[in-house]
């Protein structure tokens, strides 16, 4: 067999309905073997094929990840026979464990320590930026909920906090490393040091050496490396893009590929380091704020994050939905129905909140994951550099470094204009004239300035305001009030827009850039009164976007709603063939064409009987999915996503053999379900 191309792997993640490691080896290990392992599936890649391949529990939990080579392809002659057997030729040091786990059981013996030299080469870790040891307390092992202090946790574009709970009130805590409370939200690099840093460290860090600096990864955790819009801002960052062992954006950094979610983990951990300084005592236990237009998808990657940093994610919390708690905390409110704007560095949101009390729903959200601060700076720094002379201007541009200098400055000059009308700009050689000679940036702009080059921005947010007032079928006249949350909501242009379309002007007493913080802390300490028998407060979550199928013709067909109400299940009528493979494409998005949305991957079943099938989508009240299938006779069947495969080779494939036509009639039949919980038997998080 020839050797496959090492540089085209496939990623594979499979996920398989066990709750816990010891169910997936009982019932999993005999597919399981110390050179490899064995594949139940109608969908065999072709011998030969190299993967990357990722094994995850129910929950998301990864038990397995490796690479390795399709050594053989066995025919479907009997029912659930069929597969691939896939040859390992890399593993990491948990799978390593976990085989020596199942071998040992199998022959009846204690498995033997980890040999020193792994019989395949194991990939390298990423190095843990450095960390304080943990306190004395760790020793003492996880204490129950009613016992513990939850971190409320805003995991930031451009900047991050924690936040705490202490004597009934919220405190943001501060990072020793940075002296404040806000850390960037930034990781680099260090080639001659051969370690990464966070921080302001990793800030530091971007002004000689843009190419080796991550800013905003935000935006791309958790998205496909080969979609449409990740393409199309590939070129617009400093730092290389490649896709990550599942097929997700990642990037490459001194010749090693990094998964975001490792990045995200970093910045957890400096968060919870200085948790447990200020607390004097370890913290397990954390509510983590998304986007609401975070896909299924990107709240996985930040699960995994979490994960990562040895944090138990109780709760992923929306922010708009943290700011409405911050705000609501103590005022003892009697029906307030509030629009939360929350204009961060690289996300916009929008969400319409009633708060009764301690009781927060949210009535309608959306948002664009990819407007912010960011891009306020970038449009600055391009119409600085315009004013320039074409030759010195075109210099300019050669150089990524000079471009980011250009940037910190618009950065800067963008905070300046908040609180006065002119602000100067220098940035001393960034060009050389025909002679040879430096030129310098130097330029005195008023607020106009500024304002002229990112009003169809500010008009982008309105318009986005708009559609979430439309779609409650809201008026501004509906409104009690406004919040302004966020750093670039700060800016006088915004208020006066927003003043002029509402009718009125943003509260100026909610925290704009730590609010989200103290509402997760917040949300965090109401489950720990929950778990006290004491009534804490209420919320009610709404799907930040449409989940669907994709149909023959490439269409999508929505299961789930934007705007449905949260936890929520909803079934899907589908026609199977007995003994043949039913195969659907899932996407989460707005856009009616399918792969225009996120592809969160494909789901395979097998049914014994012909008939009409009920798939089961539900969702858990923070936007987590799970999906169940049932035959034409009632009993479940095992359902099997694969999250890693590429979007265009999916839409192909299972377009062709959809069972789905184009066209109107959903086939699809609603109930609300009770609350679930992240071990429930989910392929989603």
């Amino acid at each position: 067999m020839t050797s496959p191309d090492e540089t085209r792997r496939i990623p594979l993640r499979i996920r398989l309905p066990f709750s816990t490691e010891a169910e997936f080896i009982e019932k999993y290990g005999v597919h399981l073997a110390p050179g490899g392992l064995f594949i139940p599936t109608r969908a065999s890649k072709p011998e030969g094929t190299a993967l990357s391949l990722e094994v995850v529990l129910a929950d998301g939990a990864r038990v397995m990840r490796a690479e390795g080579v399709v050594e053989r392809v066995v025919a479907d002659e009997q029912p659930g026979k069929g597969g691939m057997l896939v040859r390992f030729t890399r593993i990491d040091a948990k799978t390593r464990a976990l085989l020596d786990q199942v071998t040992a059981l199998r022959e009846g013996v204690a498995p033997e320590p980890p040999a020193t030299q792994p019989s395949a080469p194991e990939p390298p870790a990423p190095p843990k930026a450095p960390s304080p040891p943990p306190p004395p307390a760790a020793q003492k092992g996880k204490p129950p909920l009613a016992d513990d202090v939850v971190l409320g946790i805003d995991l930031g574009t451009t900047t991050c906090r924690v936040a705490v709970v202490q004597d009934g009130v919220p405190r943001l805590i501060t990072i020793p490393s940075e002296r404040s409370v806000a850390m960037p939200s930034v990781v680099a690099l260090d080639t001659g040091k051969s370690r990464l840093l966070v921080g302001s460290a990793a800030r530091k860090h971007r002004v000689d050496h843009p190419e080796q600096t991550i800013v905003g990864f935000k935006r791309l955790m958790g998205r496909r490396a080969r979609s449409k819009k990740v393409k199309e801002i590939a070129s617009k960052v400093s730092f290389p893009i490649v896709a990550d062992m599942e097929g997700d954006v990642g990037v490459e950094l001194g010749g090693r590929t990094y998964a975001l979610p490792d990045f995200a983990a970093m910045l957890l951990r400096e968060l919870k380091n200085a948790a447990q300084e200020h607390l004097h005592r370890e913290a397990y236990r954390a509510v983590l704020c998304v986007p609401a237009w975070y896909t299924d998808h990107q709240r996985a990657a930040v699960l995994e994050a979490g994960r990562q940093a040895d944090l138990e994610i109780l709760s992923l919390l929306n922010e708009p939905s943290a700011v409405a708690l911050a705000f609501g905390f103590g005022r003892g409110l009697a029906r307030k129905r509030v629009l939360v704007y929350d204009l961060g560095g690289g996300t916009f949101d929008a969400s319409v909140v009633e708060i009764t009390g301690d009781d927060i729903e949210v009535v309608s959200t959306g948002g664009d994951i990819f407007l912010g601060g960011l891009d306020f700076d970038t449009r600055l720094a391009d119409a600085l550099i315009g004013t320039m002379d074409e030759p010195a201007r075109d210099r300019l541009l050669e150089s990524r470094m000079t471009v980011e200098r250009v940037r910190d400055a618009a950065e800067i000059a963008k905070c300046t204009l908040s609180e006065k009308t002119e602000a100067l700009v220098r940035v001393p050689f960034v060009a050389q004239d025909d002679a040879g000679k430096p030129v310098d940036l130097h330029v005195n702009i008023e607020r106009s300035f500024l304002e002229a080059n990112t009003q169809d921005l500010v008009e982008r947010t309105v318009e986005v305001t708009q559609v979430v007032l439309d779609a409650a079928k809201l008026t501004p006249q509906h409104l009690d009030e406004v919040l302004l949350v966020g750093g670039q909501s700060r800016s006088p242009a915004i208020r006066k827009r927003l003043e002029a379309v509402l009718g009125r002007a943003g509260r100026n007493d909610v925290d704009p850039q730590g609010a989200v913080a103290l509402g997760a802390a917040l949300f965090g300490h109401a489950l720990v009164q929950k778990e006290r028998g004491k009534r804490g407060l209420a919320l009610a979550e709404v799907l930040g976007s449409p989940i669907g199928v994709a149909v023959r013709g490439g269409g999508l067909r929505r299961v789930l709603e934007r705007n449905t109400r949260l936890p929520a299940t909803k079934t899907l009528a589908v026609p199977v063939e007995a003994g043949k493979p039913l195969g659907l494409a899932v996407f989460q998005g707005a856009a009616p064409q399918a792969i225009d949305n996120e592809y969160l991957g494909a789901l395979r079943v097998t049914f014994d009987r012909p008939g009409e099938a009920q798939l089961r989508f539900s969702l858990s009240g923070d936007g987590r999915l799970t999906v169940t299938a049932a035959s034409p006779t009632g009993k479940q069947a095992e359902v099997t996503f694969a999250t890693a495969d590429a979007p265009e080779a999916v839409h192909a494939e299972l377009l062709a053999q959809s069972p789905l036509p184009g066209g109107d009639d959903p086939g699809t039949s609603t109930r609300s379900s009770g609350l679930f919980r992240a071990i429930n038997k989910l392929f989603g998080r």
